[in-house]
């Protein structure tokens, strides 16, 4: 599996026609500090959040940060949420998903501009005010867990949050193979698409990729059918196993 990463086409009207070449299961953890640390030590960026600076305009990014935050500082679940519920307005399920189950941002990633959620960039919102710990560090939880340094990071732990595949496709338009995320279900899906088609064996049976809109997200959508547009294409030996 090549190292560097490769984007995957555009959304588009018309599908891609694709095969694959190979399935990498990735576990994805977060680190969660051992011990809950103290609302004193959190960075300016969660402050803003939590004082509630310039009132309930990206109310579902706060949300969505502040609950991540929470869950990697080793606050308990109850605690958190009663401090995100005074903190935010934002739907409760945005808890449910950010807290111990995603990775808080970088700085990085929220100085960025951003649409609106899921895109955690939040320089719209004014929350990032630095001081001189901030040029120290990359994320806001660096900053609460005093993470000045890699041996500092035996002040938590590792823990599971749930299992993607990193697979590699081939782009029958262009020649070109690029690299796609799928969760479980997702991967079963493509499994099953490729298990159909090899049942079929027809030369005329291919798989199509595309995006699909879902609660807001472009999720990948495959697809199985038949078409004569590529009468050339030839069987590579990932879809003969």
């Amino acid at each position: 599996m090549p190292s560097s990463r490769s984007h995957p086409p555009a959304r588009s009207e018309e599908e891609t026609p694709v095969s694959v070449l190979a399935v990498e299961e990735q576990e994805e953890k977060i680190w969660v500090s051992s011990e809950a640390v103290s609302a004193s030590r959190f960075p300016p960026c969660i402050k803003s959040i939590i004082s509630g600076v310039e009132g309930k305009k990206g109310m579902h990014r706060r949300g969505a940060i502040l609950a991540a935050f929470l869950g990697q500082c080793g606050w308990s679940h109850e605690e958190a949420g009663i401090l995100w519920q005074s903190a935010v307005s934002a739907e409760e399920r945005i808890f449910r998903k950010w807290f111990r189950r995603m990775n808080c941002p970088r700085c990085e990633t929220m100085k960025k501009q951003s649409r609106g959620y899921p895109d955690l960039g939040v320089a719209d919102l004014m929350l990032c005010r630095p001081d001189e710990v901030c040029q120290r560090i990359k994320s806001p939880v660096e900053y609460a867990a005093q993470l000045f340094s890699q041996e500092e990071q035996s002040k938590g732990r590792q823990e599971h949050i749930r299992t993607t595949f990193l697979v590699r496709l081939f782009n029958w338009k262009t020649g070109k193979e690029f690299d796609i995320d799928l969760t479980e279900a997702e991967k079963e899906e493509l499994e099953s698409l490729k298990k159909k088609q090899m049942e079929r064996n027809s030369p005329n049976a291919i798989l199509t990729f595309n995006w699909s809109k879902s609660r807001g997200r472009l999720r990948p959508r495959f697809r199985l059918m038949e078409t004569e547009k590529y009468p050339l294409r030839r069987r590579i030996l990932s879809e003969l196993l």
